[in-house]
């Protein structure tokens, strides 16, 4: 089944219309959709073997930013990456359940009551022994099990994924990134880290110096430290890049770090278009320059580095 066959659909938790051909769930937020959350997903898979038969619920936004939004964490994804990856991992349907003060507020009980009737026929749950649900989260794998019991439908608890002998969480990759252990969060996950971003307007410091570059805004996933990185950028084509994550000292440095992705064997126009970043590998830190003619032969110096790069991954 191609995933252009898949139903993706937001759903409001109370006033969403019966399922009764879906027998199985899983439920979770899923940020990164990661080589753990991929283990409850087959798990999930394994229990039928019609895939419509099973259905992935998740969350937006996460619940933190509206219980405490100061505790939100970056994210790994974003909401349409993580809807994709969770459709290519197999599940017929993909059910996005708004979170907001109502959904904040439901009981236990009352979540699984409506869990149960949108899903009339609901044999089982698959979650981690971590999940969390309710007022509070004040729900757990034993509270699902105790309330399972009472409606019929049995519970699957999927233990962490160890890598090393330490679980792979979603909190893990983030503190992998931001020490730039791009092949540790790489392995991780399952597949290279990637952001998305749209090309805006810039100031064309990069054009002037010979190396003109994207910038990109409108990003929400967690960022790497800024530095210079070698990186490769989908258009949707694919072209090696260098991007650099900084302030660009050199003219006075910006108040916000900024990042900038100047595209080796390109050349076109990519004005508001939407691109993904990944593949990322360190270079070097960001410095300011004395004057632009050694900045434009560090630009030479990165960009050669980086090709040599791409050139020994092959």
């Amino acid at each position: 089944m191609g995933n252009a066959e898949r139903e993706i659909s937001t759903l409001s938790l109370f006033e969403a219309s019966p399922r009764p051909e879906i027998l199985h769930i899983s439920i979770g937020f899923f940020d990164g959709v990661h080589r753990g959350h991929q283990e409850v997903l087959r798990q999930l898979l394994s229990l039928s073997s019609d895939p419509a038969a099973c259905a992935v619920l998740t969350f937006e936004p996460h619940p933190l930013v509206v219980i405490r939004p100061e505790q939100a964490p970056p994210r790994l994804t974003t909401p349409e990456q993580k809807i994709r990856l969770l459709a290519a991992a197999g599940p017929r349907f993909v059910l996005v359940i708004h979170f907001d003060q109502r959904v904040r507020e439901t009981s236990p009980e009352e979540f699984l009551g409506q869990i149960a009737r949108i899903f009339p026929n609901l044999q089982t749950i698959v979650v981690g022994k971590d999940f969390r649900f309710g007022r509070d989260a004040a729900g757990d794998v034993q509270t699902l099990r105790e309330i399972g019991s009472k409606r019929g439908f049995a519970v699957r608890i999927v233990p962490p994924l160890l890598d090393g002998g330490q679980r792979v969480a979603s909190s893990r990759i983030r503190e992998a990134l931001l020490q730039r252990r791009f092949e540790d969060a790489e392995r991780w996950l399952g597949r290279s880290y990637s952001i998305i971003g749209r090309v805006t307007s810039g100031s064309g410091i990069g054009h002037r110096l010979g190396s003109p570059t994207a910038n990109l805004g409108g990003i929400t996933q967690l960022l790497p430290p800024e530095g210079v990185y070698a990186c490769r950028v989908r258009i949707p084509e694919e072209f090696p890049a260098v991007a650099n994550y900084g302030r660009r000292p050199t003219f006075g440095s910006d108040p916000d770090p900024l990042l900038e992705v100047h595209l080796l064997d390109f050349s076109g126009d990519l004005s508001g278009a939407e691109v993904e970043v990944t593949d990322w590998y360190f270079l070097r830190e960001e410095k300011r320059f004395d004057n632009v003619p050694e900045l434009r032969a560090q630009i030479a110096a990165d960009i050669a580095a980086a090709r040599n790069h791409f050139a020994q991954i092959r």
